[in-house]
């Protein structure tokens, strides 16, 4: 599998991105790389994201005003709410130019070395995507059909028309707003945001994480056999000084701080519904929660063998005998370190990612107990 196959992924998501005004970015069919979205089109993307402010405001107002929820309800509500916050979130980035040039050098550089390890992580990267892309219809055609067989849920734009004790309001206008106009206007919703979300942390962060542990792996592989000089190790700290510039201080930052606290909730929903016996439910937040592990693995995993196979190398080329300008270049070189804020991932930082995780869900489920 070469770059060219999760090229494909990319202007499919773009595509979809662009027929519901949810990314900012396009695919240029005439230059053949990515670019901007026109102005227009800008201040139309950025209407909806404002728009979807006021629906996250609804969705929190819908559970304020609900007199004597189940917990069923309440745990329904909060995690409908909850996603619809994170997603609006990670979605809320300004343009930035930068990140379309730099997958434009990510998609038009030297394709991958065609060995197995490569094909084997290009495969997973180009499912991830098409995970991700069932997700979109499947949880917002779930949110579809819970809209019209619980209206008055919590959480749900359609229980604005309930009253405060979760009556709906007997007008017939409002059945057909409850069989129509919000079961589709809830899918919609959710699949634009989340086209818009996995366009800064799928196609921009994880996409070029993956290509920076292949660009090290690549380089440590023709440095030993003699074709690159450790010169060439500067070429691959720009495209990790890049990839930061992108990521640190927005993206990669959102995704540290909010992807665990996001599979916390799902991993605790799902156990919830699942000893309520809610099998729709289950199965949906299930969904969730394997999509957001899934994501939360792979993105700190990569960036962490970004970090020990670069520290490795390091370390290992320091043996040798070389010129005196040589070992003095050796000793200004650092590992790579993909940065959140002021912090960047080791080896070790998807298991505490994890431990923290499963630590959290477990706490939950005991004071609900």
């Amino acid at each position: 599998m070469s770059k060219l196959i999760i090229l494909s992924r990319v202007k499919r998501h773009l595509k979809l991105g662009n027929s519901i005004f949810g990314v900012p970015a396009k695919w240029d069919k005439t230059e053949g790389n990515i670019t901007s979205i026109s102005e227009k089109k800008e201040k139309l993307v950025k209407a909806f994201t404002d728009l979807n402010f006021l629906f996250v405001i609804a969705r929190i107002w819908t559970i304020a005003r609900k007199e004597k929820a189940s917990l069923s309800e309440s745990i329904v509500g909060n995690t409908l709410t909850s996603l619809a916050v994170i997603n609006f979130l990670l979605r809320h980035n300004p343009p930035d130019y930068v990140q379309m040039q730099f997958l434009n050098y990510l998609f038009s550089s030297e394709d991958i070395d065609p060995r197995k390890q490569w094909a084997t992580v290009l495969t997973v990267l180009g499912f991830f995507f098409d995970v991700i892309e069932v997700g979109y219809y499947v949880i917002g055609t779930s949110l579809a059909i819970l809209t019209m067989l619980f209206p008055c849920q919590p959480g749900l734009l359609s229980s604005i028309l309930c009253s405060p004790e979760g009556v709906l309001i007997n007008v017939p206008f409002f059945k057909f707003l409850r069989l129509a106009i919000f079961p589709a206007l809830e899918c919609l919703i959710f699949i634009q945001v989340a086209v818009g979300s996995a366009y800064h942390i799928l196609t921009v962060l994880l996409t070029s994480v993956t290509f920076l542990w292949i660009e090290i792996e690549t380089f440590i592989k023709r440095y030993k056999t003699g074709t690159f000089d450790q010169k060439l190790y500067r070429k691959v700290q720009i495209f990790e000084k890049l990839l930061n510039s992108c990521t640190r201080e927005r993206i990669f930052l959102k995704v540290a701080l909010l992807m665990p606290a996001f599979q916390v909730m799902m991993l605790y929903v799902t156990i919830r519904m699942s000893h309520a016996h809610q099998d729709f439910l289950t199965v949906a937040f299930l969904y969730l929660y394997l999509a957001s592990s899934g994501f939360t693995v792979l993105t700190f995993s990569t960036a962490g063998k970004v970090y020990g196979a670069s520290q490795d190398w390091i370390t290992k080329s320091k043996t040798g005998e070389r010129k005196k300008y040589e070992r003095k270049f050796h000793y200004s070189l650092i590992p790579l370190r993909l940065q959140f804020g002021s912090n960047f991932v080791e080896p070790l930082t998807p298991l505490v990612v994890q431990e923290f995780c499963i630590r959290q869900t477990i706490s939950f489920l005991l004071l609900t107990k």
